[in-house]
């Protein structure tokens, strides 16, 4: 009798890699989620930087890790660098420092995101106007400058629209800046409430930021290709508000209105019916100016209580399901966070002498945490194979090592080394395009999405391939040729060696 011995092999699958583009939030849409696999412990990858004595948030694409480090807090237009860094080695590719464009009154160098090789930077801050800077990401070279004044303030950045064009949320304005060239496009003048909360959120074509009105700040919905204002939400009351709004993957629009008051603090969930927003829920909210907040994979809304906790809300009715242990010493809270593929839950708590990053699963039980004194905004950020980017001060740097999806895979079968889906969030169609490690691919694979409750809501099969790659369309249409409504989904990939999956969702 022949003894068959079947070799079973840990693959790391280098998926399409998942950035975090925009500080705030990490994507358009500003809520936390990647499809990347972060720690699993506190385990250091690497750990160096350029002194800073205050920590600013990092962002991310590809193999390059971007931010602003301030050296010396007194000496404005030439105590801050923009330094990059390799993502897997903590190696510096370089460091910049802006033209300085305005002597009176230009800001320290800032970084405000990063995009299709190229970090956007800028001088502006306090609402004073500046230019904004595109940089190659590999060298540091200026590409452009643009041909309009922003003022973002130090704690926000830009966004984009699908097309990679910048999504400028201003205190007096909303502009849209192309991408490739710096050339303003549309300019929408509109009054932020307060500074430090002017940053717009983005779901696809569309826009949400925070307007004053006469009865409060208020969401307004903007057209992104036009910069047509399209309507707006009632007001929601009080007079400050110094955070962002965020738009989850299924179009959820979420007010995080927070002034320190608890007549006026709540987290608001809004309906967005193409005519107006209907409110759908609220919840009370802590005072957390700068935060971000996050949807996780199965639509579970991350916020913070008022009794200086994380907690998890219900994302159909508002419900309050999960909570975790006091987190936030210093006063105020200025949590950032990011939620990685599992659900796990990373947050800095925002503090000075207690700074500290947590990690919690999606229940919010605490699985490890570590001091990061002065953590401020410095963080998390998640880059591709997980890395996770905290910034703290002094040289305090880190990267923490993450957990790329593993599975399990026979000897000499085949797996694709590319599963890439885009747009994503996407409206009507997506494309599916399978990159194979081998020009002759012999086994058959199948195809199916599901939604986040586990149920089958289309499946695909097809052979084998000859060529380097396979693409799918899919028309947003179940196996009974319905329209999937707005949500999150799951898209898995299965041959005889094993399945892979990734997390993509409907607006």
């Amino acid at each position: 009798m022949k003894t068959k011995f079947i070799l079973l092999l840990i693959v790391i699958l280098f998926l399409y890699a998942d950035d975090w583009t925009v500080g705030t939030g990490g994507k358009p849409g500003r809520y936390s989620l990647s499809n990347e696999y972060g720690p699993i412990d506190s385990t250091i990858l690497w750990q160096e930087g350029l002194s800073a004595v205050i920590a600013h948030q990092a962002v991310i694409e590809g193999n390059i890790v971007a931010m602003d480090r301030i050296q010396d807090i007194n000496d404005v237009l030439h105590g801050t660098k923009i330094v990059a860094h390799n993502l897997q080695t903590g190696e510096t590719l370089w460091t910049k420092d802006l033209p300085v464009d305005f002597p009176a009154t230009d800001c320290r160098n800032r970084v405000s995101a990063i995009r299709d090789g190229k970090v956007y930077a800028t001088r502006s801050g306090n609402t004073n106007a500046s230019y904004l800077y595109a940089l190659n990401a590999s060298t540091g070279e200026i590409i452009w400058r643009s041909d309009s004044l922003i003022d973002e303030c130090s704690t926000e950045g830009a966004s984009f629209a699908p097309n990679g064009d910048l999504i400028i949320g201003n205190f007096r304005n909303i502009r849209r800046i192309d991408g490739a060239t710096g050339t303003t496009i549309w300019t929408t003048q509109r009054s932020s409430p307060t500074s430090n909360g002017s940053e717009v959120a983005v779901s696809g074509n569309i826009g949400y930021a925070w307007e004053a009105s006469g009865q409060g700040p208020r969401i307004s919905v903007y057209n992104l290709e036009t910069g047509a204002r399209l309507y707006s939400s009632l007001g929601l009351a009080g007079l400050i508000q110094q955070v962002a709004p965020f738009v989850g993957p299924d179009g959820t629009v979420y007010a995080t209105r927070t002034q320190n008051n608890p007549a006026t603090d709540y987290l608001v969930a809004f309906v967005d019916i193409d005519t107006a927003l209907e409110e759908k829920w609220r919840v009370p909210l802590g005072y957390v100016p700068f935060a971000s907040f996050g949807v996780g994979p199965d639509a579970s809304v991350y916020s913070y209580s008022r009794t200086n906790r994380v907690i998890r809300i219900d994302s159909r009715t508002g419900t309050i399901i999960d909570s975790s242990q006091v987190i936030f010493i210093d006063f105020p809270a200025e949590p950032r966070m990011a939620i990685d593929a599992n659900g796990n839950v990373f947050v800095t708590n925002g503090g000075f002498a207690n700074g500290g990053l947590y990690s919690f699963n999606p229940d919010l039980t605490l699985r490890w945490s570590t001091p990061i004194p002065n953590v401020n905004i410095g963080g998390p950020a998640i880059g591709q194979n997980g890395i996770l980017i905290v910034c703290g001060i002094g040289t305090d740097v880190r990267a923490y090592r993450g957990s790329s999806a593993i599975i399990e895979s026979k000897a000499n079968i085949l797996l694709p080394i590319n599963l890439q889906i885009y747009p994503n969030p996407f409206r009507k169609k997506i494309n599916i395009r399978l990159t194979f490690n081998h020009k002759q691919i012999s086994n058959n694979y199948s195809l199916k999405i599901y939604d986040i409750t586990g149920k089958l809501i289309k499946n695909f099969s097809f052979p084998g391939t000859h060529l380097p790659y396979s693409i799918i369309t899919w028309d947003g249409l179940d196996n009974n040729g319905n329209t999937v409504p707005r949500g999150i989904y799951i898209v898995k990939l299965y041959n005889s060696g094993g399945c892979i999956s990734k997390i993509l969702s409907k607006y």
